[in-house]
């Protein structure tokens, strides 16, 4: 648990450091034919995180808004175009919005608009077992995410799926996910390589996912997890008030 927050708190901490800059805008610059399917794989990577804090349905009419975050540790060997960036510790930050409907269904929507990037999305869950507050009871639903992304010198969608599995009590429950990652990244803008330009490039990727929900005030939680998606290291954390 230390391991994990600790890894969520770095991943917060180093938000601030890029948010006046493109982290992102190297692409332009570095990219070419090698590095498009890693960089793919690491926004993919990025987009999916942080789409699930509980295995636990909302319930109809329930909801749940906050803030959430996801990053990756280092870029993926053969992603040029952030590594020439200079890029180490990156991520996404999101506004996202919960609603509990019938059924043990939840939609959620989530979006940002940051460092260059213009993203919007949104997702359906559903849960296996009917929603339980007994102590230590398990909770299992299924996850489906789904992103479109704009930049001047790219665009991107991405589609991810996960399985979720939690248990434990209203103040603190771990979770454990596992999924995948589908992005299409299309090169709209290279001047190291122009005649990359309009090329479109598919990864499909696993992700694994541990973590654990605090409630901290009253309606109020704090989550942090630990990821490995394509096999990089990443955290994700959220704040946000459930009903």
């Amino acid at each position: 648990m230390r391991a994990i927050l600790a890894a969520a708190c770095l991943a917060l901490l180093g938000l601030p450091v890029h948010a006046s800059s493109d982290q992102y805008g190297g692409f332009e610059q570095y990219a070419d034919e090698g590095s498009l399917k890693p960089f793919a794989r690491d926004l993919g990577g990025i987009l999916g995180a942080a789409t699930f804090h509980s295995g636990r349905p909302l319930g109809f009419s329930g909801f749940d808004v906050g803030a959430r975050f996801g990053g990756q540790f280092y870029p993926s060997k053969g992603d040029q175009i952030l590594r020439k960036k200079g890029v180490r510790l990156f991520g996404l930050p999101w506004v996202q919005a919960e609603i509990g409907l019938p059924f043990k269904l939840d939609g959620f929507i989530r979006g940002i608009s940051y460092q260059g990037l213009t993203i919007s999305g949104g997702g359906v869950r559903w849960g296996i077992y009917s929603a339980s507050d007994k102590p230590w009871a398990p909770q299992i639903l299924a996850s489906a995410v789904g992103h479109s992304v704009v930049h001047r010198a790219f665009s991107a969608s991405h589609f991810g799926a996960s399985l979720v599995c939690s248990a434990g009590t209203p103040l603190f429950a771990p979770f454990v996910g596992a999924g995948f990652d589908r992005t299409r990244l299309v090169a709209r803008s290279s001047t190291l390589d122009p005649t990359l330009n309009g090329r479109a490039v598919a990864t499909f990727e696993g992700r694994y996912t541990a973590g654990m929900r605090l409630k901290i005030f009253q309606f109020t939680y704090l989550s942090l997890a630990y990821t490995l998606a394509h096999g990089q290291s990443g955290a994700e954390a959220g704040l946000g008030v459930r009903f």
